[in-house]
């Protein structure tokens, strides 16, 4: 899991509201626009569309995509309908979207079963040890599990993890899969503003959705 000092660190600049312009999917290597709302990226030779939910936007600067796939963080922006321009607002919380090059293991089954045997997994000690930001062992444990037909939810806390910035040890965590590619996604707030999670499993859920409505309005 990424480490969220970048975000912290560069809080301040990210909260300048620099407005650019904001049209459409963009090619994450190309363009001119740094906030865009959905940009398209490739892992393991497929085309994913990353789509943002309501309110954010994702920031090109942190755009990676390598063999391993693709990853990026998202955070709050605001869109003006006249103009169709996109500015920064100060981070209410940080999202990320990473991308595997292969898709989710046991899916010829159908993908209920699939996300249903990913959970199982993500319930043992190893598993629960690879959704950490510490990696320490013990300090990670899943609060809540959520499921539906399409996506695994999980309500995360780390004890280890603690942030200058306030972030908070709690994350939904979030798991579907798109064009046969396994999506990851995360929705982190910060400690004082919502201690239940309950914006943030409304962000990540809205996450989902823009993901799979931007990639079936694609093929």
């Amino acid at each position: 899991m990424r480490t969220f000092k970048f975000l912290t660190k560069g809080a301040a600049l990210v909260a300048l509201c620099v407005v650019v312009a904001c049209t459409g999917v963009q090619d994450s290597a190309t363009g001119p626009t740094p906030i865009p709302k959905a940009v398209r990226v490739t892992a393991g030779d497929v085309a994913i569309v990353v789509a943002s939910p309501d309110g954010f936007c994702i920031d090109r600067a942190t755009i990676t995509e390598n063999t391993k796939g693709a990853f990026m963080f998202l955070s709050d922006c605001r869109v003006v309908a006249a103009t169709g321009k996109a500015g920064r607002l100060p981070i209410s919380a940080i999202l990320t979207a990473s991308i595997s090059p292969t898709g989710l293991a046991g899916r010829e089954n159908g993908l209920k079963p699939a996300l249903g045997t990913l959970g199982q997994f993500l319930a043992t000690p190893v598993g629960v040890f690879t959704l950490g930001k510490s990696h320490v062992d013990g300090a990670t444990s899943i609060l809540q599990t959520k499921q539906t037909d399409t996506a695994l939810y999980l309500l995360v806390e780390d004890k280890g993890f603690s942030d200058d910035a306030g972030v908070s040890n709690r994350y939904w965590r979030a798991f579907t899969e798109v064009n046969g590619r396994l999506v990851a996604l995360s929705v982190t707030g910060y400690s004082d503003s919502d201690r239940e999670e309950k914006r943030s499993l409304r962000i990540i859920r809205a996450f989902v959705q823009a993901i799979v409505d931007a990639n079936a309005a694609t093929l």
